[in-house]
């Protein structure tokens, strides 16, 4: 989730920066790609780019919002089954690194870890 976030903010930076070189040169902004279009072209393409950058937004929005979720999730449990969340969904270690972490087997990791989604699956329905 981290990495995705961080590549969807790189995109909206480039889809900003791009933004503003498509807008228009004589208002002192950079402009440099809308200069050498026609006006339409240059709001077709800035009318696009808005598009791109606000559902990159909404994108952004949801993914932050939803790694608080579980953030809080996570937090609600203590000991050796938060570490595991933890170090499985904040980090994005698979089972067999968080296994070699830990110092216990994969099996024991894969284990638990399906316990505790059970337990989280659980706790959604009720």
């Amino acid at each position: 989730m981290d990495h995705e976030l961080y590549e969807l903010k790189i995109t909206l930076e480039i889809n900003r920066r791009e933004l503003s070189r498509w807008q228009n040169y004589l208002d002192g902004d950079d402009g440099d790609l809308a200069k050498h279009q026609t006006f339409l072209t240059a709001l077709h393409k800035q009318k696009q780019l808005k598009g791109v950058i606000e559902e990159l937004d909404q994108r952004v929005e949801k993914l932050e919002k939803e790694r608080e979720e579980i953030i809080q999730l996570i937090d609600k449990f203590n000991g050796l089954n938060q570490r595991i969340l933890k170090l499985k969904y904040v980090e994005g270690l698979t089972l067999e690194s968080i296994a070699d972490e830990l110092g216990y087997s994969y099996s024991y990791i894969k284990n638990k870890h399906a316990e505790i989604m059970r337990m989280i699956r659980f706790t959604k329905r009720v």
